[in-house]
């Protein structure tokens, strides 16, 4: 047991250096402050905003959006963009860059303004009980909600070139926070819930969770839930809510096909420190996911679309590959791009979407390399735009 907590120690010690190498040795990732007004609360809301290496550069690139509660927390946060850095799908060993936006809970007394306020909602079952003892304490996730989707999310999509696919990332309250977002208003498209209270106001989330009707939505969805030992310091009612849970969210026949739930359970670690080894297993899990689930299931519907290759060398035939039959299949041979000129390639589709496609020889030997996208699958979410233009590097453009 000794070595086992050395163990532990060791692994947050390493991580939170990481945090700081992170920060002092790559200049181009980004971190922008912001406090914003709202209309829902008294107080500025303040935001941190995560931009990854390359995003100036890569501008053919739209990226999802990952929302991290309790950033107030600072290493909460660093450490999710640290973590992301390093994760990768196992299959494959695909990463792929986000734009993380952390949003911070504010202690005010002056505005007679907690933390909880922000995660827990007005109690049904438990009035002036438990965690809803101190009115300054609760009944504002609502708000918050509000604050997300008509102020914070709209800004996100504004300012940066998002895809259009957005991840809720929680701890503790806030992840409770995070899968109420998911049962009452569908706020993301995919949760991250670390050690969650599913026991608050009489079990009211595990209740919830029960009778959500999971089969409506047949769109892939990830949710990941884990739990350390809380059970030790926090008692019987916390660890009822989580079996109850835990029980149901395991059961994949609630679920459609499209839906992954991940339940993790992680012994021996504390509410707080179990926070590294969950974020990191759902993180790695969630790049599985992101980078070969979601494009086995694109949308019934189509779109027009134009894709072009530009560069020194297109000549002697170019060709496109991906996740549906207009694209081939994921057949490196199958759709080549007309000849536009000597630097221009292109290719008029109608795509069901997401589409995930790269750029061929007519080989998988030789695949483009790009100086104005991500390097692995170009991905189109929301066919938001005539042309979708990628440009070669000039160096090396074929690898």
């Amino acid at each position: 047991m000794k070595e086992f907590q050395n163990m532990k120690k060791i692994i947050i010690v390493a991580m939170l250096a990481l945090v700081a190498l992170t920060g002092a040795a790559q200049p181009m990732p980004k971190v922008t402050e912001l406090s914003m007004k709202s209309e829902y609360f008294s107080h500025e809301r303040q935001v941190l905003i995560y931009t990854p290496w390359g995003y100036n550069e890569f501008t053919a690139t739209r990226y999802d959006v990952m929302y991290v509660f309790d950033s107030q927390e600072r290493a909460k946060f660093d450490l999710v963009h640290s973590l992301h850095d390093l994760a990768c799908s196992t299959d494959k060993d695909e990463t792929k860059p986000f734009i993380i936006v952390g949003i911070c809970s504010p202690n005010l007394p002056e505005y007679n303004y907690s933390r909880n306020a922000d995660y827990l909602p007005m109690p049904i079952n438990q009035i002036g009980k438990g965690h809803f003892a101190n009115p300054l304490g609760y009944g504002h996730s609502a708000d918050l909600k509000k604050f997300l989707k008509n102020e914070l999310m709209p800004y996100i999509d504004r300012t940066y070139r998002t895809s259009g696919r957005t991840i809720g990332i929680g701890h503790s309250l806030s992840a409770s926070f995070v899968l109420d977002c998911m049962i009452t208003d569908e706020l993301f498209d995919d949760y991250i819930a670390m050690s969650p209270n599913y026991s608050y106001d009489d079990f009211r989330l595990a209740t919830d969770l029960e009778k959500y009707p999971w089969m409506k939505n047949q769109k892939p969805r990830f949710i990941y839930t884990s739990m350390g030992d809380e059970r030790l310091g926090f008692g019987e009612t916390w660890d009822k809510g989580w079996q109850r849970a835990s029980t149901f969210l395991s059961d994949k026949s609630h679920f459609p096909k499209t839906t992954i739930v991940s339940v993790k359970n992680f012994p021996g670690w504390g509410h707080n420190p179990v926070y590294v080894p969950s974020l990191t297993e759902a993180l790695n899990e969630y790049l599985q996911f992101s980078t070969s689930f979601i494009q086995q299931y694109p949308s019934e519907e189509t779109y027009p679309v134009r894709i072009e290759l530009v560069g020194k060398d297109v000549n002697g035939g170019v060709y496109i590959t991906g996740n549906q039959d207009a694209l081939g299949n994921w057949d490196p041979k199958s759709v080549q791009m007309k000849q536009v000129n000597d630097s221009t390639c292109a290719i008029d589709l109608q795509l069901r979407m997401p589409a995930y496609f790269k750029f061929t020889r007519g080989d998988w030997e030789h695949q483009a390399l790009m100086d104005n996208a991500t390097e692995g699958n170009q991905i189109i979410t929301k066919p938001d735009q005539k042309v979708y233009r990628y440009r070669l590097y000039d160096d090396e453009p074929w690898y």
